[in-house]
């Protein structure tokens, strides 16, 4: 396989693999490899949740209550 990367890319790669003493495909698998590690799980039936804050009870809200334009 072989993909389209700048000259600016190919050569960052290679003087991160050099830097690290490893060949540029060691680097990549290594990369991809954290990524796939700090990727959060997805699951493509579900809907994620919005967070609950638990605040207490609570009354009913009027107008005033939310807004400040004295109605």
């Amino acid at each position: 396989m072989s993909i389209e990367i700048s000259r600016e890319a190919e050569a960052r790669l290679s003087e991160e693999a050099r830097r690290q003493g490893i060949s540029v495909d060691a680097l990549l698998d290594r990369l991809i490899s954290e990524l796939e590690a700090t990727a959060p799980a997805t699951d493509t039936g579900s809907i994620p949740e919005l967070p609950v804050l638990h605040l207490g009870a609570m009354g009913a809200l009027h107008r005033r209550d939310i807004y400040d334009d004295d109605r």
